[in-house]
């Protein structure tokens, strides 16, 4: 059925006169497909996007939660900057050790990124209308954090063992634990179930939906609005690479500017191992966050702002650069 696209001329590959199916007049794939089918390319498409842009940079996301968990009470040893705690982990964990978590992390972008960039384009249809292009921001934010949230609360279990797992040779370097509490994903899904029931997948859940609400305000928002502004003021095409890589960057940034916060409050607490007689030292977002200003500084709640936005923006340019000409070639048409 995409070989249907090779058929056609090539102005019509990216100029079809009509839109099928009610989807982007860019369609070009056999009309009668089945739209459960579609939906099933772009979810394909997506995780495979997903996973090479995580694959690319997850050595910068685990140096960024390591980054968010030092200083809090209890820390001891030296606090490193970005490079040097990159550095330390490689030399003490193994260069292995900066891959610490990346098996749950690359599970968790299956549901999670397959939902929230496919249900963006209909939910964004929703808050928006019919002209989603000149749609105003605010009805594309309240699109994209709500497509945000919704992927987060699916992949909550696979968030909490990722960060879990990143957290756990800190933890071992630091005498808490004697060895790491987990061998790999299946492992964790065992012992969690039988130490802390079905409601442990979820601790941390509200900062992590938070989280992905924010993120996706910036990631998808930021680049859908992005890349209609350089389209018509900057002379650049939609499919260019320029388009693209202005886009992620300016989604980026956004992006980590507006979740650090719930992200310093969502490594911390999915982190966290309860003392002997069962407390913690979070009991939520708002305490983690006040708890923290008040023994770190304010400024402890962007601790990770950089390399968040470096790696957000490789992340993003990866994944757009990468869905996009997969729809492309796959006959979908541009992201619009």
């Amino acid at each position: 059925r995409i070989a249907y696209a090779a058929r056609l001329p090539l102005s019509d590959q990216f100029h079809p006169p009509a839109a099928i199916m009610g989807a982007s007049p860019d369609l070009n794939i056999d009309p009668n497909t089945p739209k459960i089918i579609i939906l099933g390319y772009k979810f394909c498409l997506t995780s495979i996007s997903s996973m090479c842009a995580e694959g690319a940079t997850y050595p910068i996301d685990f140096t960024k939660t390591r980054l968010q968990l030092q200083g809090e009470a209890g820390f001891t040893g030296t606090k490193f900057s970005f490079f040097g705690m990159m550095q330390n982990v490689a030399k003490t964990e193994g260069v292995s050790g900066l891959y610490s978590g990346f098996t749950p992390a690359l599970a968790r972008h299956i549901p999670y990124t397959g939902f929230r960039a496919i249900g963006y384009e209909y939910i964004r249809a929703f808050f928006c209308g019919k002209d989603v292009v000149n749609a105003p921001f605010y009805a594309k934010a309240l699109a994209g954090m709500t497509a945000g949230a919704i992927g987060q609360a699916i992949a909550v279990p696979c968030d909490l063992i990722k960060v879990r797992m990143q957290a756990d040779g800190r933890l071992v370097a630091m005498g808490k634990l004697e060895k790491p509490r987990y061998t790999g994903l299946m492992d964790a899904f065992a012992k969690i179930k039988a130490e802390e029931g079905i409601v442990g997948f979820y601790k941390g859940a509200t900062p992590a939906i938070q989280r992905a609400a924010l993120v996706n305000l910036g990631e998808l928002t930021t680049y859908d609005s992005a890349k209609t502004y350089i389209v018509e003021n900057m002379g650049i095409g939609r499919d260019d690479l320029r388009c693209h890589l202005l886009s992620a960057f300016c989604s980026g940034f956004v992006a980590s500017l507006c979740s650090t916060p719930a992200d310093v409050a969502k490594s911390r607490i999915m982190s966290q191992k309860p003392a002997a007689d069962g407390s913690v030292m979070y009991k939520g977002t708002f305490h983690c966050w006040v708890k923290t200003v008040n023994e770190e500084g304010f400024f402890a709640l962007y601790k990770g702002f950089f390399p968040g936005w470096f790696r957000l923006a490789p992340w993003q340019l990866v994944f757009w650069v990468t869905y996009e000409r997969l729809r492309i070639v796959a006959g979908l048409g541009s992201f619009k």
